[in-house]
């Protein structure tokens, strides 16, 4: 998958987000250290209670249906 140029994250970044939340760090000083907004934070890490490792992971932001111009 094609990360866009302006992706603050990716996959690795990502994984960092939570090892540093598992040594203690708050959102905060993670958003701080990292160049990332806490939302940006809080959303890996939701992502990564709810999906485990596989959360991490890049996804399409190709729409899942197309509407109709009915």
């Amino acid at each position: 998958m094609n990360i866009h140029k302006n992706a603050k994250t990716t996959s690795k970044m990502r994984a960092l987000i939570v090892a540093r939340r598992q040594g203690g760090e708050t959102p905060g000083q993670i958003a701080v250290g990292l160049g990332v907004s806490v939302v940006t934070v809080r959303k890996w890490l939701a992502r990564h209670a709810s999906e485990g490792a596989a959360g991490l992971d890049d996804r399409s932001s190709r729409p899942r249906q197309l509407q109709t111009g009915d």
